[in-house]
């Protein structure tokens, strides 16, 4: 099971066919943790955003993640030693991995920042 992340229009449709995002469901534990850390929502952040604003899946605005995904990355880069522990244990998914990942999804929130997010858990 993956966590797929796609760019849409004010229409509902994908921005770009070629951007898509896709991380194992096993590195929630990861993000959430930290989040538990730093008294932060960030996994439902990733997992769930529609969830922190209100709105339906595919109505977040990517400004509203961009505005968060470096502090997450900072402090999961801060605080490795502490939640590589929520690593799982079956090796699908890594700290590299998920760290990757947040990068290519700040990168793409970059360029596609009138954009809304959708989810596909």
């Amino acid at each position: 099971m993956s966590l797929s992340i796609y760019f849409l229009d004010n229409d509902g449709e994908d921005v770009e066919q070629q951007v898509c995002l896709n991380i194992t469901h096993n590195l929630n534990k990861v993000v959430d943790e930290c989040g538990k850390l730093v008294g932060k929502e960030y996994y439902e952040l990733i997992w769930r955003s529609e969830e922190l604003l209100g709105v339906d899946n595919g109505k977040v605005p990517v400004s509203f993640v961009l505005q968060r995904l470096p502090a997450l990355i900072a402090d999961l880069i801060k605080h490795e030693k502490e939640l590589v522990q929520y690593l799982p244990s079956n090796g699908w998914g890594t700290f590299e991995g998920l760290i990757c990942f947040l990068c290519n999804y700040l990168k793409d929130c970059y360029r596609n920042k009138d954009s809304f997010v959708y989810c596909c858990r």
